[in-house]
């Protein structure tokens, strides 16, 4: 293919960030021009990687939605990420629309690139959809799990369909519709509805960034849609642990690992729980949070905090993994077959709980509170000889997989 100017625009955490940086730095590889379009929080990760990386939206805004009492709550997560991307779309669309070379460019959008879906519709260009899990791809089959469980696979279809009619008129749409609405107006595009169960998917390509065997594809998936593998992201080469991390792993057994997320800033009760779960244990533990003000000052000899550890380096270390679920944490687990105690909050983190606990290489408990239900998983997680042998397993389907970011590429340029 000829070379293209290829805009990425990636929404989120850094669990969306990290995907498409690995995804665009192999299109760069391929002689293409990368512009990767994210909030300015991000802006120092993606220059490092030595690409060139156009802010849409100050830090602030990324920053300040950490601190949103309800973007972590379980059923008014979407309507507070949904408050702050709003705040975004004008600068997005005017950033992709004064880039766009016509005929010589294709959008790359994650999820919530819900504008580079518009700019598509109002001006042709190309647009591949990368959805980083698989409930992101709405599926009346197989409805995506929620702070309540999941529906059991015996439900009847209509059933199911009722249910993601529900999902979609009382939080999703309910959340987006009037605001995404009332900016395609202006630009003469007709009104939407069903935004996140179907209208979102781009008719050029639509890509699960997940293996067939973690998400695999239904019946009404969108018929241009393809499963790759994990674009897991990999620490640059010589990286390694901080000095204070790699003395503390040395000291002893393999510590339980304990984060919350990187964008995870009101996780106090959280690492409490943690503390809790391991209590007149002396069980080493490693506790991972950049948020220094939600982990407590005094631990004990036995447990270690550090701000940032690659987890690619990190997580074979280590004996267990408690993390909330995230799809980027949860592929690095797999990546090092390690057992994970999975607490989610909210969003996805349900969803891709239920698929590692089918793998046979997790549990799920309440996020919060119930420090002997951890303390109880951990054991069961470290002791099980299935589990272990399940994680064995998936890390050899993680390790025979192709480089899933090549796939990807492959599809964009396709």
């Amino acid at each position: 293919m000829a070379q293209m100017k290829i805009i990425v625009i990636a929404l989120g955490s850094d669990g969306d960030i990290n995907p498409m940086i690995e995804i665009s730095l192999v299109l760069k590889a391929r002689g293409h021009e990368v512009e990767f379009l994210a909030n300015g929080h991000f802006a120092k990760r993606v220059k490092a990687a030595g690409l060139t990386f156009v802010e849409v939206g100050e830090a602030r805004l990324y920053e300040e939605a950490l601190n949103t009492p309800h973007v972590w709550d379980a059923r008014k997560g979407f309507a507070a990420v949904w408050s702050v991307i709003n705040q975004s779309l004008p600068i997005t669309y005017k950033v992709i629309k004064e880039r766009l070379i016509p005929g010589q460019t294709i959008m790359v959008g994650t999820t919530l690139a819900l504008v580079a879906r518009m700019v598509q519709e109002e001006t042709g260009t190309p647009l591949v959809t990368v959805h980083l899990a698989p409930s992101c791809i709405i599926s009346q089959h197989q409805p995506p799990v929620g702070p309540d469980g999941s529906l059991p696979q015996s439900t009847p279809l209509f059933l199911k369909r009722l249910y993601v009619s529900m999902l979609d008129n009382l939080i999703l749409d309910k959340a987006c519709k009037d605001d995404i609405n009332n900016f395609r107006k202006p630009l003469g595009l007709p009104p939407v509805k069903q935004v996140f169960s179907k209208w979102l998917h781009s008719p050029t390509k639509v890509v699960g960034a997940f293996p067939p065997w973690f998400g695999e594809p239904q019946l009404d998936w969108p018929p241009n849609a393809v499963c790759t593998g994990f674009p897991v992201y990999r620490s640059a080469q010589g990286s390694e642990l901080s000095r204070e991390t790699q003395d503390f792993i040395n000291g002893g057994a393999p510590p339980i690992v304990f984060t919350a997320g990187s964008a995870m800033a009101q996780s106090s009760g959280h690492f409490k729980t943690a503390l809790d779960s391991i209590a007149g244990q002396n069980t080493r533990a490693i506790l991972i949070s950049k948020f220094a003000d939600q982990v407590p000052k005094s631990l004990a000899d036995h447990v270690h905090h550090s701000l940032y550890e690659p987890f690619d380096l990190l997580f074979p270390l280590a004996s267990v993994v408690q993390h909330h679920g995230g799809i980027g944490t949860s592929a690095q687990c797999m990546m090092a077959g390690v057992p994970q105690l999975v607490t989610p909050f909210a969003h996805d983190q349900f969803d891709n709980a239920k698929r590692l606990e089918r793998l046979g290489i997790a549990k799920s408990v309440k996020s919060t509170g119930d420090a002997n239900a951890w303390r109880q998983a951990m054991r069961y997680l470290t002791s099980d000889t299935a589990v272990r042998q399940s994680c064995a397993h998936v890390r050899k389907l993680m390790d025979s997989e192709q480089n899933a970011a090549e796939l990807i590429a492959d599809q964009i340029l396709h």
